[in-house]
């Protein structure tokens, strides 16, 4: 995700009070970010919901072919310089 993307999703964030954001001292660039009770609360829903996003999405695969689907999208990740992407 860009810069603008990722600020705008943690606007988002911040106007349903999930996290709180904090500039960093003596760096504007850098915002720590931490989680509300609220979005404490919420974070077992929204990943549930996830879950069952992805089991509908790659129900069409057996366990083999989202192994290998898996192991591609690594390849491609790493040929790229992805990292800390979430796999699981």
């Amino acid at each position: 995700m860009t810069r603008g993307a990722i600020s705008k999703v943690i606007d988002k964030l911040e106007t349903k009070a999930w996290v709180r954001a904090q500039m960093k001292d003596g760096d504007n660039r850098v915002r720590l970010l931490s989680l509300t009770r609220e979005g404490q609360r919420n974070l077992p829903l929204l990943a549930k919901a996830a879950d069952e996003n992805d089991a509908h999405f790659f129900s069409c695969l057996n366990a083999g072919e989202r192994s290998a689907l898996l192991i591609l999208l690594n390849k491609v990740a790493n040929h790229h310089h992805i990292r800390d992407v979430p796999t699981e």
